[in-house]
């Protein structure tokens, strides 16, 4: 088989295995990213590139992907808000990254090594969540533009002159675009010392070099690596580059809020924690049939001691430490693999600081690039052996590529609809406390109160630090007048989320529903110390006001929720309720105009 055939056959079987994921709509994180996001809904391609990937984060908080979340505005315009669109481009997208891996690969190793690793990469199922859900594309972007990289470097070795030069700007360019991408990315430079350090042992040793032959490898690596001076210095500046504009749209260089468990577990245990997952790493690569949305606690637990997990995940990282090693000289691309997997799943492992996940199988759509490594490197022993061998091991790879393909065909339709991926997770994995969640949500609408109760106690047991969890479980419980676990857990939010809103405004109207104005004021008011300025916390307040008697006050505090949502009809009704009461007619007039007119049109209705 040709180089282009085979090329051909890599992307034609990406294409194939996620074609039925066009038929999937928006689900999970797509809602807040692209369906409920002023962003994207509205066009504003400014704060698109210099804001952060969530709407509304904390100050000093959230991820910068602007690469990404500007294709989605223009994606939205252009689909008119249909998904069919948004999924080709994810297959597309794919097809295109497992190309490029399978121009690397062959780059490294032979063409049926190439062909083969490529295959896998192209199929495996792990990639579900980042090709079928729409809001992957970050993981896709940034592979894509990585791989380009490495392609660029290793092809533009021996250019000299201008050529040279125009490699530097276009690595440069490249290396940005995969930032922008998803911050996974930062791993390129580690990437490229890899290809040099493996440079001789695939053969490829520079002969413009000459110096090298002969000499220590060590003295030859340092040597290539000098050639390539100007190349990591312009990542060093372009990742700078981009740490200023994520710092400028942040506020911080960090950003991402750490998964609640880490909260909870300390630095310590996240570290044991993330050396115990490494099991799971081989397992998600070469068996992956139970796939999950969710690996928080129900579905993997931390380590926080000497457990069975962390020796099972040390003993995993000793076994591919050895393999790597012992395998250098004799299966340079096995070697490789393994640690062009270390390097890239270095930013998301939790090893020295920690990520919004213990977990996520689209995190490891670029890391698994290492697995293609490895098949590549061992096909070629394969093709080594007898004819009756051979045969048999090409059976045992179709084989597993051939589940692997199905497995990807199968798992895609789980991505629909966000009820479809709650629903997978509480059929695969009913012990998750997202699905217990959801259970209990659902018990409550038909009735099942006392049962529902139960599950939002065990989902608080299972993810006790989760600050969104803590206040559905206290909505709830004060809505079943449970005043003393709605308390409890409301209070353990805001200690939890200080500079969040949400909670306040839970506890301060229950409070004040219930007759505790004071205390229901005060909570109101720090809750607008504490987060930004909110309308909703405004009209607390005023409300705080007429249960102490205080008409004038609650005139102001009413007032100043409307500035903040004029268009809101129940607030200025509100407003000329307690101006009719101060005896202020024309005034009282004027907003129940306001009023009527806006709850006319339908904007704004509701209750404070």
């Amino acid at each position: 088989m040709s180089r282009a055939r085979a090329g051909f056959f890599v992307v034609f079987l990406a294409l194939a295995a996620y074609a039925n994921a066009l038929g999937n709509g928006f689900a999970y994180d797509d809602d807040g990213i692209i369906t409920q996001n002023p962003v994207v809904l509205s066009g504003d391609w400014e704060r698109a590139l210099t804001g952060s990937w969530w709407p509304d984060p904390l100050e000093g908080a959230g991820l910068y992907r602007p690469l990404t979340l500007t294709s989605f505005v223009g994606e939205w315009k252009l689909f008119g808000g249909e998904p069919l669109g948004f999924h080709a481009l994810n297959a597309v997208f794919h097809a295109v990254v497992s190309l490029l891996a399978f121009g690397l690969l062959l780059c490294l190793g032979s063409l049926p090594g190439a062909a083969a690793g490529a295959v896998v990469f192209a199929v495996h199922p792990l990639h579900t969540e980042a090709v079928a859900n729409v809001v992957g594309r970050a993981e896709l972007y940034a592979a894509l533009f990585y791989l380009g990289a490495c392609l660029l470097y290793w092809k533009g070795r021996r250019w000299t002159g201008v050529p040279r030069y125009g490699r530097l700007v276009g690595l440069g360019l490249l290396y940005l675009l995969a930032l922008m991408g998803k911050e996974i990315a930062v791993t390129l430079p580690g990437a490229l010392f890899l290809l040099e350090l493996f440079a001789p042992l695939a053969g490829q040793e520079d002969p413009r070099r000459p110096h090298e032959a002969g000499g220590s490898r060590a003295r030859g690596l340092l040597s290539r690596l000098w050639a390539e001076t100007s190349v990591f210095l312009l990542l060093a500046v372009v990742l700078a580059a981009y740490l200023g504009l994520r710092y400028l749209a942040l506020g911080t260089v960090m950003g991402e809020i750490p998964a609640p468990i880490f909260l909870a577990i300390g630095p310590t245990a996240r570290f044991l924690t993330a050396l115990a997952i490494w099991v799971q790493y081989v397992r998600l690569l070469l068996f992956p049939l139970d796939l999950a949305v969710d690996y928080d606690p129900g579905v993997l637990f931390p380590s926080e001691g000497l457990d069975l997990p962390l020796v099972m995940g040390i003993l995993t990282i000793v076994v591919l430490g050895l393999v790597a090693y012992r395998s250098r000289k004799t299966l340079p691309l096995v070697s490789f693999g393994i640690l062009w997997f270390a390097v890239t799943v270095f930013p998301v492992s939790n090893l020295v600081f920690p990520t919004g996940v213990i977990l996520a199988e689209r995190t490891l759509y670029l890391p698994s690039l290492g697995l293609a490594f490895v098949v590549a490197g061992l096909v070629p022993v394969a093709l080594s052996l007898s004819r009756a061998k051979q045969l048999v091991l090409l059976a045992a790879g179709v084989a597993f590529a051939g589940g692997l393909f199905i497995k990807t065909v199968l798992r895609n339709p789980s991505w629909m609809s966000t009820f479809i991926v709650q629903q997978t997770l509480h059929e695969e994995h009913p012990e998750s406390w997202r699905a217990i969640r959801a259970r209990a949500q659902g018990l409550e609408r038909v009735g099942e109160i006392e049962t529902a109760r139960e599950d939002w106690d065990l989902a608080v047991r299972l993810a006790p630090m989760n600050y969104t969890l803590l206040v559905q479980a206290g909505d709830f419980h004060c809505r079943q007048g449970l005043w003393e676990r709605c308390e409890a857990n409301l209070r353990k939010a805001i200690s939890l989320g200080p500079n969040f809103r949400n909670a306040y405004q839970l506890l301060s109207g229950h409070m004040i529903r219930r007759d505790f104005g004071r205390e229901g004021h005060r909570i109101a008011l720090e809750g607008l110390a504490r987060s930004r300025n909110d309308q909703e916390l405004w009209a607390l307040v005023s409300e705080s006001y007429i249960l102490k008697g205080d008409l004038p006050a609650a005139a102001r505090a009413r007032e100043a929720a409307i500035a903040l949502d004029p268009g809101s009809g129940y607030q200025w009704g509100r407003l000329a309720d307690i101006l009719e009461a101060l005896g202020q007619v024309e005034g009282a007039a004027r907003a129940r105009s306001k009023a009527d007119s806006l709850v006319g049109t339908g904007q704004g209705e509701g209750p404070a």
